[in-house]
Parts: structure tokens; sequence; C-alpha cells
């Protein structure tokens, strides 16, 4: 298993440098998360994705995310609007998975042969409370659990998603980075991320779990793909080394 894990800290090379200039200290973790986003985006160019708007199929309540992630959307589509789009009772009633641990809590508890807690949530599902006429009404501004979603063969023709081990590799480095510049916040399902961010603390019910974020403790990368990541790996570096 430890061949699977590699440093974080690469070494950009000298056409990432002109590509991609110096980046100023201290900016806005959310303008960094957007630019985390739009490097993602750049990297599917490459990848044949079957999706298309009204392909709804994985529009889940599955979808799991960082507390900056769900600034991001309040803070573009306003809290009332997330409110008015949320069910009432959403903590309470809406079927999803809710994670036990985040990301790069997972990755050292594999790293140092933890044992894993047990998952009592499963993998309960509904319709994400977001999707109207098969379409996102957030698409813009919608988390990486969703935007990382992808299939290269639509997913109604055998029931499942088919992605390639090398892009499965790439979406796991960028939720391990996404969560990196969020060390102080939390994840957890959507839903209970949104409402955490928009309800009095003294008023968010007890089924609302989210988990502490984690910085990365390595990064979750088969030998076999190191070299073909370096660069991306690189460029990630580059944002994070800069919140």
């Amino acid at each position: 298993m430890y061949g699977a894990f590699f440093p974080i800290m690469t070494r950009s090379s000298t056409a990432d440098k002109a590509v991609f200039p110096v980046i100023p200290m201290n900016r806005n973790p959310v303008d960094v998360l957007q630019e985390i986003y739009r490097l993602y985006d750049a990297q599917l160019e490459a990848v044949d994705v079957a999706c298309r708007k009204y392909c709804a199929d994985c529009c889940t309540t599955n979808v799991t995310m960082t507390r900056l992630e769900g600034e991001l959307m309040t803070a573009v589509a306003g809290k009332n609007r997330i409110a008015d789009l949320l069910p009432r009772g959403a903590c309470e009633k809406m079927p999803r998975y809710q994670p036990v641990l985040s990301t790069n809590a997972y990755v050292e508890a594999c790293r140092t042969d933890d044992p894993l807690p047990d998952d009592p949530s499963g993998a309960h599902t509904g319709v994400c409370p977001f999707l109207k006429d098969s379409a996102c009404t957030l698409y813009e501004i919608r988390p990486f659990g969703c935007r990382c979603m992808i299939s290269t063969r639509k997913c109604s023709q055998n029931g499942y998603a088919e992605i390639d081990d090398l892009t499965l590799t790439l979406n796991t480095v960028f939720l391990q980075f996404i969560e990196h510049i969020d060390q102080k916040g939390f994840s957890g399902n959507l839903i209970d991320v949104l409402i955490h961010l928009s309800t009095n603390a003294g008023r968010i019910p007890d089924e609302c779990r989210v988990t502490p974020n984690r910085p990365i403790p390595a990064l979750m990368v088969p030998p076999h793909h190191r070299d073909r990541l370096a660069g991306v790996i690189g460029r990630l570096n580059r944002l994070a080394a800069h919140v």
C-alpha cells in the first residue's frame, strides 16, 4: 500500500512557471478554489466525457464537499435562495451519504495502517434538491463532488459511470487539495454543510453531521501515475501554498 503514497511537494517545471506566474501570498481561499476548479476543467479537455445537460443520473444527495465550497455557493447564490431550495427538515428527512472521515483523514488512516471506522450511513440515495427538470439550478457553482462525477459512457446504458484509473487518481488528488486549502473548516454531505453555514449553531439538528478537515498527509497516487500527474500536482502546490 505504501507505494501508492508520495510527499505533497513536487518541483514545477520551467514551462509551468512560464505559464503560471508567481501567485501573490495570502490570496482569498475562495478565489483559489475557483482556480482549482478551472484547472480541473482544463484537465478534462483531454477526456471524452459523455455527460451532457439533462443527464442527471448521478445528481443525487450523496455529494460531499468542504465548508469553503459551501461558502462559495452561499456567497454567489445567497443564503436565502439556498434555504428555499432545500426541503424543510432536510437534515432529518433526506436520505444521503454522510462520511465519517474526510478525504485526507482517510488517506492518513490508510497510510499509517490505522483501523478505519465503520460507515453507518451506507450509501442512501435521494434526488439532489438543486435539480429541476433534470438540470442543475446551481451548475456554475456546483462543488467538486459534482464536477468530478463524470463518465465516458452514458450511465443510463449500463447503470453506472465508467471512468479510467488515471482520472480517478486525478480526482482524488484534487479532492485532497480542495480540503487542504480549508484546513480549519469541515467536510460532509452537501446538505449538511449548507445547513451548517446557513443556520445558527445552536439550532443545527444532531442529524446534520460534518467531519473536520485535515492537511494533506501524502498524495494518494500510484507509482505508474506519478509522472503523468507531476505537472498538475505542481500547479496545485503553487495554488495551495499561497492561501
